[in-house]
């Protein structure tokens, strides 16, 4: 069993525009077209079972069109066999004006929960205006994953940094939340001083090529393997290539276990099958 904690798959008329423009703001390649089908040949090839994926609305108009998407492919996961599955999040936007109905629609069609990405969405993660929003979502028991450090897209300053998500933490113990790309990609110093050890979730996302086999092995085990969750940004890496990096890692026993699917199934509220 392996889970996918981060993935982007679009419409597919939507994929034939959005993955040219956001790989030339990049400067990066895609290993798949970004498609629902494309997504799931690469998880086939790599052998990847569930794949969450991760939608970013960059404009409030764009929130309730991404969230009925997702919640239709949601249903279609909840009454399919197939063996590689998508289970989706919804989105939300800082400018969405009735963001609390939307909460609760995302509540209502079994969305778990939500990804904010502070640079596309322009606003820094320990913003006060933020607190509402973060207190709705973990009281309803809704996952939140934050796109976390520097996007290669965009230029300074970074809008979620380590010690912005600290702050967070410490305003609301206890929630479930994910820092994507092992806390802050290119952030590892403010990683290591503010957020090793806490109580939130890093997935290992679009990490590999900049910390290194070494660097991300001891990265793992200084914030404990029962915090991590792999990841991939698919289709930005590959998931078979990433895949293949985990389990060359040195880590302790049974920490590759934990981070291909324990973890996820631990935090999604799965027992042994990532079905409904």
């Amino acid at each position: 069993m392996v889970v996918d904690f981060h993935v982007h798959c679009f419409p597919d008329s939507l994929a034939l525009r959005a993955i040219p423009e956001l790989a030339a703001a990049g400067g990066i390649q895609p290993y798949s077209d970004g498609t629902v089908s494309g997504l799931r040949r690469s998880m086939r090839e790599a052998g990847v079972s569930l794949s969450v994926v991760q939608p970013v609305a960059t404009r409030p108009q764009q929130v309730r069109v991404i969230n009925a998407w997702a919640a239709e492919q949601e249903a279609i996961r909840r009454s399919s066999r197939q063996p590689e599955q998508l289970l989706f999040f919804g989105t939300l936007h800082p400018d969405l004006v009735d963001w609390r109905a939307e909460i609760g629609r995302i509540r209502e069609d079994g969305l778990l929960g939500i990804k904010f990405h502070p640079d596309y969405q322009g606003f820094f993660v320990d913003e006060e205006r933020m607190w509402p929003f973060y207190e709705a979502l973990l009281q309803e028991g809704l996952i939140i994953l934050f796109h976390a450090g520097e996007d290669a897209g965009f230029p300074p300053p970074v809008h979620c940094t380590p010690e912005g998500l600290a702050r967070v933490l410490h305003r609301f113990p206890g929630g479930r939340i994910v820092a994507a790309h092992m806390g802050g990609y290119r952030c590892w110093e403010g990683v290591a001083r503010h957020l090793v050890g806490k109580e939130i979730y890093f997935d290992t996302s679009f990490s590999f090529a900049d910390l290194g086999a070494a660097g991300m092995a001891r990265l793992i085990r200084a914030h404990g393997p029962r915090k991590v969750l792999f990841g991939t940004d698919s289709p930005w890496t590959g998931q078979k290539e990433s895949l293949a990096s985990i389990q060359g890692l040195d880590l302790p026993p049974g920490a590759e276990e934990r981070i291909l699917y324990r973890n996820a199934f631990s935090l999604l509220g799965f027992s042994t099958s990532p079905g409904a």
